[in-house]
């Protein structure tokens, strides 16, 4: 029980956190005092750390690309295109190569 309060804890923390970057970015975004391109940088940046957290945990980081593409569904609305895609489909395509990779090395570890 303990280790669920934590998770929901954790939950909770990083979806604040990252409400409050995005909603920083944007706003510096929008009155000029960063420029586009770091815009871009730092979902870019963004983005790699989020999949290099679902490659450490082993069966967490699967339960939490399933949450980051439902978090991008429910937030579509507010997203433009390219932020949809970025957040909606590369975790999609993390959770595809995961299932992959998982997939091959059990049957290559069966036929041993």
């Amino acid at each position: 029980m303990k280790k669920l309060r934590k998770g929901i804890k954790e939950i909770i923390v990083g979806l604040v956190g990252g409400l409050l970057f995005s909603a920083v970015l944007n706003f510096f975004k929008q009155s000029g005092v960063i420029p586009q391109n770091l815009v871009i940088w730092f979902t870019v940046i963004g983005l790699i750390s989020s999949i290099i957290t679902i490659y450490s945990f082993q069966t967490a980081g699967i339960i939490f690309t399933l949450g980051w593409i439902l978090g991008a569904w429910l937030l579509k609305n507010f997203m433009s295109n390219t932020d949809f895609l970025v957040y909606f489909w590369a975790p999609v395509a993390t959770l595809v190569f995961r299932t992959y990779v998982v997939i091959r090395k059990t049957v290559f570890h069966a036929r041993r």
